[in-house]
């Protein structure tokens, strides 16, 4: 893969870590001048027990404190995940350590609330745990990157699915989870401030310690063997070591993931390309951003309470949007993206065969068998006609949706060469999330037909916005997907502050962002099924560019392939896919993120074939999660994106282990 490096186009750019820190300081100057605790530190040598002492001295210095170690432990968290798994899109929660966490929190908060004071014990326990799965099921692969990568996100969307479902059926015992996923970072003593603290230093003398082995990891396997390095160990290391100080943070102030992301990009696009200054940068910046954000949120708090997440994320996604396309870049090499697969034996035909047998089985399941209180019934051919208005739409809309969505993440995934990309990470979803949260909000309960259409426009308001950001590059794949992921940071941040005021009207929205086909109508499934069809009788047209744009970009601009049209033509057909499933089911990333791997491990790896693949793959699991989701709580209606996380993650997990032997 040709990676793209974010070069400074000017040298100024070198001293944005400094201006960021004394930027925040002047915040916190201000900040103790406003509030009267400024003349607090003419007691610096005898603090009394006055009031304006007692504030200043356990209350802002901590919080001072534990703003920069949990900013520095973050930033160099993240930026030890990306070395460890070659990838300059991962951070902790990549591997599914954040998501088993607030599982392990949820569960403790509904059936263990004597263990679940302070979230420590619940958050260590989650994250060592998710290590343990994590580990047991990469260890027969070496650790090889992409398969962690592939199974902790798994992991982590698995968890996800199950929270989600624990927070529709019991909103109000995990209110608590809630507040907690927001972030805070209010002390009122120094007892956070010195563990996060001795965390950071620990952490940086072990980093400085295996500086050398670990920048070896910028190399391919077989070169760092042959100078002496286990690519095994030295990737344990970092992912342990990276999930240590993550989990640090997450147990005493919550989620703020964005934070060491943000600080890594940064760091790259400030010129900072080795490890070790890479390490160095993401942690400075990592945490002055956190610190400036603080800061700021302080002083916002005179007016309105406002979580530490949402701030970060405020502050940090529009920077790092600045940043990143207002300045020069130019490709550099890269580890490429692994398109190995075990030999099969099995013809794509016969493959294919398969799939469309599974296909035809699933949606004669999903319109014919039922279940009423007696239990499952089969539906005989006269009642099959009375039936089939209520059940065809949403069947429909589940195989457009999965169809689309698969391959999209297909096309996302060849296209940019990166096996983490998704549909979600170009911010088509996330801009619909974004404009339906005002819409719930501040407008009176709309019709479906309404609600769909203000749901597209702020789908295709982003999808301009992103073209128009990425334009200068050429669409480049690594600042298409940041860009993407910055946005997603974003609506996520504001998902999580309005879920923290907790508002009732939300559990419309996290329906919706479950992947439910209840409210699909004949109007949506037949425009949904015709853009699917659409879209496959253009796919013998591009695969010539699907087949050599995962070599890199300079072997498929050697073929002929004109980037920057072909990149242009693919985000356009992903963004229409994705928009159109999005809004009208609600996101459903665990399909477009897997299945294309999926797919790839039962034996199809050319491009039109494997692109079939994930149309009828997706669409298949939709369809049987949809027809789950209906019948195995039956008369309550399970939302068909969580069930397709947990199926999709146990034909996952199977077929991974069945091409490993």
């Amino acid at each position: 893969m040709a990676e793209t490096s974010y070069l400074p186009s000017r040298p100024r750019r070198l001293f944005l870590p400094l201006i960021l820190t004394i930027l925040a300081v002047l915040l916190f100057a201000g900040y103790l001048r406003m509030t009267g605790l400024a003349g607090a530190f003419s007691l610096l040598r005898a603090p009394d027990t006055s009031l304006q002492s007692v504030q200043l001295f356990y209350g802002a210095l901590p919080r001072f404190v534990v703003a920069l170690a949990a900013g520095g432990l973050l930033g160099l968290a993240t930026t030890l995940m990306q070395q460890g798994l070659g990838n300059p899109l991962a951070e902790p929660g990549t591997i599914g350590l954040l998501s088993t966490s607030r599982l392990t929190v949820a569960i403790a908060l509904i059936w263990l609330p004597a263990f679940a004071g302070g979230f420590v014990l619940p958050v260590l326990a989650g994250s060592l745990f998710g290590l343990v799965i994590l580990l047991g099921l990469s260890w027969r692969r070496k650790l090889s990157p992409l398969f962690l990568i592939l199974n902790g996100l798994v992991l982590g969307l698995v968890c996800d699915a199950v929270t989600s479902m624990l927070i529709l059926t019991h909103y109000e015992e995990i209110a608590d989870l809630l507040l907690w996923q927001s972030g805070s970072l209010v002390q009122d003593n120094w007892q956070v401030a010195r563990l996060l603290s001795l965390c950071l230093a620990a952490a940086a003398i072990i980093v400085f310690l295996l500086r050398k082995p670990l920048s070896l990891l910028d190399l391919d396997d077989s070169s760092a063997r042959s100078l002496g390095l286990s690519p095994m160990m030295a990737r344990l290391a970092a992912i342990g070591l990276a999930a240590g100080a993550a989990a640090a943070v997450t147990a005493h102030i919550g989620l703020l993931a964005f934070v060491g992301l943000a600080g890594a990009a940064l760091a790259r696009i400030c010129g900072a390309r080795g490890f070790a200054d890479r390490a160095m940068f993401s942690s400075f910046l990592s945490a002055a951003l956190l610190l400036l954000t603080d800061q700021t949120m302080q002083m916002a708090e005179m007016v309105m309470a406002i979580p530490a997440g949402t701030v970060t994320a405020l502050f940090a996604a529009p920077l790092l949007l600045y940043l990143l396309h207002s300045g020069r870049t130019q490709p550099r090499t890269g580890r490429a993206f692994d398109l190995h697969v075990p030999h099969r034996l099995v013809p794509t035909r016969n493959i294919l065969l398969g799939l469309a047998v599974l296909f035809i089985i699933a949606i004669l399941i999903a319109l014919a068998v039922g279940r009423i209180p007696d239990g499952f019934t089969w539906t005989a051919a006269d009642e099959l006609s009375q039936l089939l208005p209520w059940r065809w739409p949403r069947v429909a809309g589940a195989l457009a949706a999965g169809g689309m969505v698969a391959l999209a993440g297909c096309l996302m995934q060849r296209m940019t060469g990166n096996h983490l990309a998704s549909p979600e990470l170009i911010g088509v979803s996330s801009g619909a999330t974004l404009v339906m949260l005002p819409v719930i909000f501040f407008l009176p309960p709309l019709s479906r037909s309404q609600t769909m259409l203000i749901a597209a426009v702020g789908a295709l308001v982003f999808l301009l916005i992103a073209l128009r950001l990425a334009r200068r590059s050429q669409y480049a794949p690594e600042k298409l997907l940041l860009t993407g992921l910055a946005v997603t940071a974003l609506s996520g941040s504001l998902l999580s502050s309005a879920i923290y005021f907790g508002d009732i009207r939300l559990t419309r929205l996290i329906g919706w962002l479950s992947g439910s086909t209840y409210a699909v109508a004949e109007t949506d499934a037949m425009i949904a099924l015709g853009l699917l069809a659409a879209t496959v009788a253009i796919l013998p047209l591009i695969q010539r560019w699907l087949g050599l744009m995962p070599l890199g970009e300079p072997v498929a601009a050697s073929l002929g392939v004109e980037i920057r049209l072909a990149r242009l033509c693919i985000i356009i057909l992903v963004a229409l896919l994705t928009g159109i499933a999005t809004v009208m089911i609600g996101p459903v990333t665990f399909v477009g993120l897997v299945v294309p791997h999926l797919v790839r491990l039962i034996g199809l790896r050319k491009p039109l074939a494997q692109t079939v693949g994930c149309v009828l793959a997706g669409a298949t699991l939709m369809i049987v999660s949809d027809w789950i989701g209906r019948t195995i709580a039956f008369p309550w209606d399970i939302p068909a994106g969580l069930v397709a996380s947990v199926i999709g993650a146990l034909f996952y997990g199977i077929t991974m282990g069945r091409s490993g032997r």
